[in-house]
């Protein structure tokens, strides 16, 4: 390796917000060079994913999909934002990483749900966390999960029995 040149250690700030100190000294690096060839660096932030770490520690605030499973789609392992405590701590790991590093900005990149297929596909239906059901209850009149029960009155584009 050439003398000066710096190795990327594994991963990176896009996957983690916690700080790590071989990381966070290759990242201040690189945001350096990039400045030094006017080069513009944005933090990317892709809520309501946060960093495998944050899913790891708060298995209680984990997104659930409409069957109720933890929301661990594609790559992303999504977070509930609805919940208050969740966002406050989500709020805090993303203002420490933010103050953390000389970024020109900070990009809120692609924030929604893994709905891409919407009601058909109940395994990727997000958001459907107790505190988005429990708003919903108050305001519709009923829990949301019943729109994805054949049993139920609710249930949304499938045969009802009987």
């Amino acid at each position: 390796m050439a003398q000066g040149r710096h190795r990327r250690p594994a991963g990176g700030r896009w996957h983690f917000h916690e700080a790590d100190p071989a990381r966070d000294k290759y990242l201040d690096a690189l945001i350096e060079a990039c400045h030094k060839q006017a080069i513009l660096v944005y933090a990317w932030v892709e809520l309501p994913h946060v960093s495998e770490q944050f899913w790891l520690d708060h298995p209680e605030w984990r997104e659930k999909t409409a069957l109720g499973q933890d929301a661990h789609l594609d790559w992303r392992k999504l977070m509930n934002l609805a919940n208050p405590d969740c966002a406050r701590a989500v709020s805090e790991s993303v203002r420490r990483m933010v103050g953390a590093h000389d970024w020109d900005g900070v990009n809120l990149a692609e924030l929604y749900f893994e709905s891409l297929q919407g009601h058909s596909n109940p395994s990727r239906f997000t958001p459907m966390n107790t505190d988005i059901r429990a708003e919903f209850r108050k305001t519709g009149g009923f829990d949301p999960a019943e729109l994805f029960d054949a049993a139920s009155p609710t249930t949304m584009g499938r045969t009802r029995p009987g």
